[in-house]
């Protein structure tokens, strides 16, 4: 049987919060080779794009804290992000990929994430967000 992982961090909602995950995403394949790295590297992604707009949207005042628990049982992984900014009004359901034509840099992070995963949710908090994602690997 493969040992659960759980790791987390709280740090400010800035570039250097990105890293972290990277970091955690880096220990996780150390200690759970048996998920695939396709596997990996496809939730770690879903995660970077929720922890990046995070930090993108907490430029704009206030700090602002981020926290992201992961944990990888032998059911898959999930990540639970929370932060303290203002509880932001997302529609998961209605978040589809721009035009193709459409050169924007922006609008297709949680298109994305909802690809990546096959669970994610959005929580708005009476002082922050807590956003929910899972995946299983095929």
């Amino acid at each position: 049987m493969t040992e659960p992982f759980r790791e987390s961090f709280r740090a400010p909602a800035d570039p250097a919060a990105i890293g972290r995950v990277h970091e955690l995403f880096e220990r996780l394949g150390e200690q759970r080779d048996d998920l695939s790295e396709r596997f990996r590297g496809g939730f770690e992604l879903a995660v970077v794009e929720v922890v990046t707009n995070v930090v993108r949207h907490s430029e704009d005042g206030a700090p602002v804290r981020v926290e992201l628990a992961l944990r990888a049982t032998g059911d898959g992984i999930e990540a639970v992000i929370t932060d303290d900014a203002t509880p932001a009004a997302v529609d998961i359901d209605g978040a589809s990929m721009p035009d193709p034509d459409d050169l924007a840099e922006s609008g297709r992070g949680l298109a994305l994430v909802t690809m990546l995963v096959d669970d994610f949710a959005h929580e708005p908090l009476a002082h922050g967000n807590r956003w929910t994602l899972s995946a299983r690997p095929r």
